[in-house]
């Protein structure tokens, strides 16, 4: 393994403790931690501490010495959890986080003086934590003291000391454990050498570099912290290659020289002295590590080849199937096992590439901590749903649009605490986010309880930008729409948050790009809603094989409720070419995807072709007619967009099993194009 490729590793890890550290912050902002929630934190800084010295990665190594150091403090008690401490934290928090965006290469790197600093101030001016009251103890007709102390007396020993015996292995090298580190750590602790074990060590021609030879044997002090002491084998592979016991020592100890103990770029830490053993409680039984093969890290470009390659076999399948059919050969059950294997296989594949939508959510609370800080405003955030998963692709994109509605909902949505007040609200305003499935899509919210949308304004800015004529008469719904028109901003002022017009156009073209829909409910006064439709995979989907004229379609699945073929005279006209049909008591407008995609030889007479029942996100149900149904069937998903351009009302194209190319229609987009609200007949 390559330096870059334990390098890839660490900032893996850091990702991965930054989304724990911050679940963590979360959870003691909102007044539900425990000790546990501390010991999250602790982890997660002193795993990027231990990385960033390993890769010499100084600024990182030092801010997060300062972090540790407060996180200990409150760790044991000796300082209390007050509202401004915490506040604290999440800004050390927000400074980390920077740190380890700008090793990756991808932002300057924070100045971290001012916070350095308060991290100092604090580690003296945090009031300590209250001590616990002692349980009243009733009185007793003895001595109970002095009967305690002259049992103890005769068996009373000093503590021995702490012998730590460590031997690499030759694979904790390759896995970013530096010895040089780790005799640092102990020496912060109070540890000296005892003794160093060369006996391992080759002759010249059988030394190997990348292996390792040496072990050490140390002693620390009797008082020194047996947790602290194990945190800094973190990173060692193979626990067995560390001893930790209490002993007692023959061997002068050997202090270590101070260019091992030193780091050039930061001092020392000073060692952590923890209550003697006498009156500690013994520690908790060290949790046993997950085992090496439990879990594994793969290269994304692998796991988008596996994806590519069990589409081209479902394709395959599907060719298969269909040439034995025209041929006559008789496989039916042979074929029916293909295609169940085929299918396992690959929801066993999107299975893997499958994230929960919590990676994008955690931003979200810096994004509003930022947006609180250069507002004013002060902000509750609520999140449900977060553990619902969606494909890694879908949620690597959905990011920017994500941010881009949060900071639209602060900042032209709620309002500031002393207007909330006025409103008889409260002075903190809700954000709300939810993620749900909702058949083969998943739909994500972002909802605040704000001033709603001022559609007056809204449709006098658009007149006056151009974007409708002056006279324009547009309901609730088009007045909404017009605030994702490109260049549209109801900023009064440009600034760092808002007012140039490009956030909630981008949102619609993120959204849309990724086959999704986007949606707004909005309240004046009581706040507003934006629904995000997206697909749960972009690779493959269950559709259902039409033919419009001489052209096959693939419609999927999602969208369908039922398909029926009516009679002569039941499909009614309602005047310039609009038609609709009484589906148990809704009339529903009927679409020919020949008249809107603009084909020719379809069947325009609904009775002489089928109708099929569809549910969109945006425009409610609907009816689309077609020639014939002619299969149901897995397909792969192909983007037009990589070869051609968008097209309006199609979502894609497949391959069928007879090679031939067929075009997947987008439901949502057709019927968007021309859709009257569905009449309730009356009872």
């Amino acid at each position: 393994m390559s330096p870059d490729d334990i390098q890839s590793i660490f900032f893996q890890e850091c990702e991965e403790g930054l989304a724990s550290a911050e679940t963590a912050l979360m959870a003691i902002k909102a007044g539900e931690h425990d000790g546990e929630t501390i010991n999250t934190i602790f982890r997660a800084v002193h795993s990027i501490k231990g990385g960033a010295g390993a890769f010499g990665f100084n600024p990182l190594q030092a801010f997060t010495h300062h972090f540790e150091t407060l996180l200990d403090k409150v760790r044991d008690g000796e300082l209390a959890l007050t509202p401004p401490l915490v506040e604290l934290l999440m800004g050390a928090f927000d400074v980390l986080a920077d740190h380890v965006t700008a090793i990756r290469g991808e932002g300057d790197r924070p100045d971290d003086a001012a916070m350095e600093q308060a991290l100092r101030d604090a580690l003296t001016a945090a009031p300590a934590a209250a001590p616990v009251a002692a349980p009243a103890v009733p009185e007793l007709s003895f001595d109970l003291a002095a009967m305690m102390a002259e049992l103890a007396a005769p068996a009373e020993t000093p503590a021995q000391d702490w012998r730590v015996a460590f031997t690499p292995a030759a694979g904790d090298l390759a896995h970013g454990s530096e010895p040089l580190l780790l005799l640092r750590e102990l020496a912060a602790l109070g540890g000296q050498v005892v003794r160093a074990d060369a006996d391992r060590v080759p002759t010249l021609d059988g030394f190997d570099p990348d292996a390792a030879y040496m072990g050490w044997t140390l002693r620390l002090p009797a008082a020194a912290n047996r947790a602290l002491i194990e945190e800094v084998f973190d990173f060692v592979a193979d626990p067995a290659s560390v001893m930790i016991e209490r002993a007692a020592f023959d061997d002068p100890a050997v202090a270590l020289p101070a260019a091992v103990i030193q780091s050039p770029p930061a001092a020392p830490a000073a060692p952590t002295v923890a209550e003697p053993p006498a009156v500690q409680a013994p520690p908790a039984a060290k949790p046993a590590k997950v085992a090496a093969g439990a879990t594994i890290r793969v290269d994304l470009e692998k796991l988008d080849r596996l994806v590519d390659l069990v589409g081209e076999l479902v394709i395959t399948q599907s060719m298969l199937s269909q040439r034995l059919v025209s041929n006559g050969l008789a496989a039916v059950e042979e074929l029916a096992d293909l295609d169940q294997l085929t299918r396992e296989l690959q929801d066993s594949a999107m299975a893997i590439r499958a994230q929960p939508v919590k990676s994008v959510f955690s931003r979200v609370p810096r994004i509003v901590r930022e947006l609180e800080a250069s507002t004013g405003k002060r902000v509750q955030i609520e999140v449900e749903g977060e553990a619902t998963e969606l494909d890694k692709t879908v949620i690597e994109r959905i990011g920017e649009p994500l941010t881009h509605l949060v900071r639209n909902c602060v900042d032209h949505g709620i309002e500031l605490p002393a207007d909330r007040l006025a409103k008889g609200k409260p002075a903190e305003g809700r954000l709300r986010l939810s993620a749900e499935h909702k058949g083969s899509r998943i739909v994500i919210s972002v909802s605040d309880d704000g001033a709603g949308i001022d559609r007056e304004r809204v449709l006098a800015i658009a007149a006056e930008r151009g974007i409708v004529p002056a006279d324009a008469r547009l309901s609730d719904e088009e007045i909404d729409q017009l605030i994702f028109a490109p260049g549209f901003s109801t900023a009064r002022e440009v600034s760092n948050i808002s007012g140039r017009g490009v956030g909630m156009d981008v949102v619609r073209q993120n959204v849309q790009a990724l086959g999704g829909r986007i949606t707004i409910q909005s309240r004046p006064g009581e706040g507003s809603s934006f629904a995000l439709a997206l697909p749960l995979t972009l690779a493959i989907v269950d559709g259902m094989v039409v033919s419009v004229g001489d052209q096959t379609y693939i419609i999927p699945l999602t969208h369908i409720v039922e398909s029926l073929r009516p009679e002569r005279g039941q499909v009614q006209s309602t005047g310039l070419g609009n038609r609709v049909l009484n589906v148990r008591g809704s009339f529903l407008p009927v679409l020919g995807i020949g008249d809107q995609l603009g084909l020719s030889g379809a069947v325009s007479e609904p009775s002489e072709g089928v109708l099929i029942v569809v549910e969109t996100e945006s425009a409610g149900s609907a009816i689309l007619m077609v020639d014939a149904i002619i299969d149901q069937r897995q397909v792969v998903i192909k983007s037009l967009e990589t070869h051609y351009q968008q097209v309006e009302g199609v979502a894609g194209a497949t391959i069928l099993g007879d090679g031939r190319v067929a075009l997947i229609l987008d439901v949502e987009g057709l019927v968007g194009l021309r859709a009257p609200m569905p009449l309730r007949c009356a009872s």
